[in-house]
Parts: C-alpha cells; sequence; structure tokens
C-alpha cells in the first residue's frame, strides 16, 4: 500500500513544476502559464493527451525551462504507473528515456539561471522519482545517491527563497521514510548512512499541506499513506477519510481519487460504503472515459476483500472468480493478479485446497514483477488461514 500512495502522491509533484512562479527576470507570459495549468488538470485528470499537447506547448515558448521537462518527465512516469499499471516493460523504457533527458534539460537550465529556486525544485524533484524508481527495482544504492541529490537540490531552493514551502514536501517524503526503513535494508542504511527522522517528515508533510501553494494535495495524499499504517504510530484513518473526501471534491474525474476513498472507507470499516462505492466504481468502467478496463481487478479486489473481512468467504468466492472471468482479454495487472492471489486464499478458507493451489500455481506462471511470488509459494506449502483477529488485512496488495 505504501508504494501505491506514494507513486500516486509523485504525480501531484508536476503542480509544483508547472505552476510554481518564474523569476522576475524570467516571468512566463499568461498563455504559456495557462497551458501549464492545463496540462496539470490533465495528469490528475489522467487525461494525458491533453497533458501532453499542453505541455509540447511550453517547450515551443521555453525549450529548457523546467516547467516543460519536469511535465514531460511526469506524464511518461503517470502513464506506466497508471495507465499501463506498470506492467508495459515498453512504457518503462519510455519512461526512463524521458526522466534522463529532463534532468540534463534542467541542468542546462540551471547552468544559463543558477539563481532560479524552480530550476532546484524541478530538477530535485526528478531526483527524488529516479529513487522511488530505483527502490521499486530494488537498486538501494542507486536510490540513496539520487535521494541525496533530490535533498541537496531541494535545500537549494530554500536557500534562494526560504519561504519555498513546497520544498517541504519533498524533504517531508525523505525524512518519514529514511526514518522507517524496512528491516530488510537496515544493514544496507548503515553502510550508506542513510539517516531520517519520521517525526520530522511528518511535520514538514503536514507544514506543505498547510501552507504550500503548489504540493498541498501531494502532501494529503503521502499523509494519507502514512495515517493508513496500521503499524505505524501516525494511524489516523479518519484523517485520510477527511483528505481524500477533500481531494475528491477537487478532482471529481480522477478515479484513482475514486478509487484512494474506497480504501479509507475500508480502513475505517464502512464497509457497506465500500461495497457501495466499488460497484459505482465498476458501473462507471467503460462509461467514463477516465474509468478504464484496466481498472476492472481494483473494483473487484474491494468488492471481494470487503466479504472477506465481513466472513462472507462465499461471497467472496463468487466476486473474486467474475472479477477472474472479467480480464480474460487483458494482459495480467499487479490488481488482476493480486485478485488470484486473494482468491486462492478464499478456496483455503473453503477447505477447497485443490483449488487453492491451482491458483497459487497460476499466480507463480506471471513474471514476478510485483512480489506476489513468496506469499504463493509459501500457501501452496500450507494452507492460508483467517489470522484470529478475524483481519484479512488491509484492500490494496500489501507487498
Amino acid at each position: 500500500m505504501k508504494r501505491w500512495f506514494c507513486l500516486m502522491a509523485a504525480a501531484g509533484l508536476l503542480v509544483l513544476s508547472a505552476a510554481a512562479p518564474a523569476s522576475a527576470e524570467l516571468t512566463l507570459p499568461p498563455d504559456v502559464m495557462q497551458y501549464a495549468t492545463e496540462g496539470i488538470n490533465g495528469v490528475y485528470s489522467l487525461d494525458f493527451d491533453t497533458a501532453q499537447k499542453n505541455i509540447e506547448k511550453v517547450f515551443q515558448e521555453y525549450p529548457d525551462h523546467p516547467f516543460a521537462h519536469f511535465g514531460n518527465a511526469m506524464i511518461a512516469w503517470s502513464r506506466y504507473e497508471y495507465e499501463y499499471e506498470i506492467s508495459d516493460d515498453r512504457q518503462r523504457e519510455v519512461f526512463e528515456q524521458i526522466l534522463d533527458s529532463s534532468i540534463e534539460g534542467i541542468k542546462r537550465w540551471i547552468k544559463q539561471y543558477p539563481d532560479d529556486a524552480n530550476g532546484y525544485m524541478g530538477i530535485g524533484a526528478l531526483y527524488g522519482l529516479r529513487a522511488m524508481f530505483s527502490m521499486r527495482n530494488r537498486s538501494w544504492i542507486t536510490a540513496y545517491f539520487s535521494g541525496r541529490k533530490a535533498i541537496n537540490n531541494l535545500e537549494t531552493s530554500l536557500e534562494i527563497d526560504p519561504t519555498y514551502y513546497d520544498a517541504y514536501f519533498g524533504l517531508g517524503i525523505y525524512q518519514y521514510y529514511a526514518g522507517t526503513l524496512p528491516s530488510v535494508i537496515k544493514i544496507l542504511a548503515k553502510i550508506v548512512a542513510i539517516k531520517g527522522n519520521s517525526d520530522e517528515g511528518v511535520a514538514q508533510l503536514n507544514l506543505a499541506r498547510k501552507k504550500a501553494h503548489f504540493t498541498s494535495d501531494s502532501a494529503k495524499l503521502i499523509l494519507i499513506e502514512v495515517q493508513n499504517t496500521r503499524t505505524g504510530k501516525y494511524y489516523a484513518p479518519q484523517k485520510s477519510l477527511e483528505y481524500i473526501r477533500q481531494l475528491r471534491a477537487k478532482y471529481p474525474k480522477n478515479p484513482l481519487m475514486h478509487y484512494v476513498e474506497i480504501i479509507c472507507l475500508y480502513e475505517t470499516a464502512h464497509y457497506d460504503e465500500v461495497s457501495q462505492q466499488a460497484e459505482a466504481f465498476l458501473q462507471l468502467i467503460g462509461k467514463d472515459p477516465f474509468y478504464k478496463d484496466l481498472y476492472i481487478s481494483r473494483a473487484y479486489s474491494a468488492l471481494g476483500t470487503v466479504q472477506m473481512q465481513k466472513g462472507n468467504f462465499e461471497k467472496a468466492r463468487q466476486l473474486f472468480e467474475q472479477g477472474h472471468q472479467a480480464i480474460q482479454n487483458q494482459d495480467p495487472s499487479r490488481w488482476g493478479v493480486w485478485n488470484e492471489l486473494r482468491l486462492g486464499q478464499v478456496y483455503d478458507v473453503l477447505g477447497e485446497r485443490e483449488k487453492a493451489k491451482k491458483q497459487y500455481r497460476y499466480v507463480l506462471s506471471f513474471k514476478d514483477k510485483w512480489g506476489f511470488d513468496d506469499l504463493a509459494k509459501k500457501w501452496m506449502q500450507t494452507p492460508y488461514e483467517v489470522p484470529a483477529s478475524k483481519d484479512v488485512g488491509p484492500l490494496p496488495p500489501t507487498i
């Protein structure tokens, strides 16, 4: 769940680069600012074609401006992350190429305009994006050094303009996640001296939420994840529900904002509302242009998991089987494979062991892009059992 919310919030960084005020000598004409603003709205609405057209117009006027380069990288990232759900290797290559060229472009801008805080903010955000991408791919050393470059550039932007509260968004992310490193990389953390303070990180994220002009919404998305982490000391899912409802009101066309509200409803035990909203979400697929077929598995994940949580495993089985049938013409996505794993759990609870093992083998038949193989192997050996707490776990994939 952590990765999903964090990377969704990364798309919100486009607000920072496209809307931040240029230095006095580099003030952009109103029409160029309008292009950037429409590009932002396109990303938040997942209307990537509109976003790309407007960012291209910024490129035409200011070829190396941080607005243009960062916007271009974020569109490529958002397509890979949300349109293809990190399931398309070709889109990954496109993103990596654009990320590299965008960093080089902003470096040229900083060389020409060394006192422009926006340049340091833009390149810092891109290095932060590279760090997150590297962590996903378990390239810990690259992630560390990219993260340090991100922090150094963000701190430089604050040195130039101490009231640039948007910088606290990136700094808060670093402090929080570095301060809550998983145990599996504690040794690496000692080697490269990764240090973080989660309390300071949460305070910085809240400062950005309250005072930042451009990353307030992105800070809310990160805080939703922080506040939905059950094992963390900042667990406050009711606040998360409050924040996502604010964001949905602001971006009503974004289906992923809709889905985050479903997750928050689940986390606050509003189970009937989860079912109602998930049904509404499913009905919009194919009717609303932004609710794509790729999201079918998300809908069934919510519908099936909430029935598991309520103890209705026969109903959960029916829903996960319907979800299985509904995506037969699709390439597997992370959520689709997660549902197959959930279906195996349900079969185990219902005593249908051979069907459960067949499901786990089915999960293992896919390339392990999402880290589910260890769970499938575990339950191949030992049947899944509902914990004594009766809690079947969070709604999103747990990896």
